[in-house]
């Protein structure tokens, strides 16, 4: 595991509390799978900045890479700090793997 998800990994889980809190605030209140997991987690920290988390089956896997395209350049427009290849690649793996 490299330093980077690793730190992800450690400040994630104040974050992952209250994403799932606003979620709830929000209307949805809805789980997502393997909360716990690196891929879950570094999800919801970067995905949980904006808006409430989706659910992974909101959409079909190759919805994702669409919707993930759409959000990252969100993110530019709001001078957010982008996604790295490896940040990218393990939240649609775990986008791909949780869909519908």
């Amino acid at each position: 595991m490299g330093a980077e998800v690793t730190s992800v990994i450690k400040r994630s889980a104040t974050a992952v509390a209250a994403v799932v809190l606003m979620a709830g605030c929000a209307g949805s209140g809805i789980a997502i799978p393997a909360a716990q997991s690196q891929a879950a987690l570094l999800f919801a920290d970067k995905c949980g900045v904006c808006h409430a988390i989706p659910h992974p089956a909101r959409h079909r896997a190759e919805e994702w890479p669409h919707y993930v395209a759409l959000m990252e350049q969100r993110m530019a427009e709001r001078n957010i700090v982008a996604l790295s290849d490896m940040q990218r690649a393990l939240i649609m793996e775990y986008l791909s793997e949780h869909s519908r």
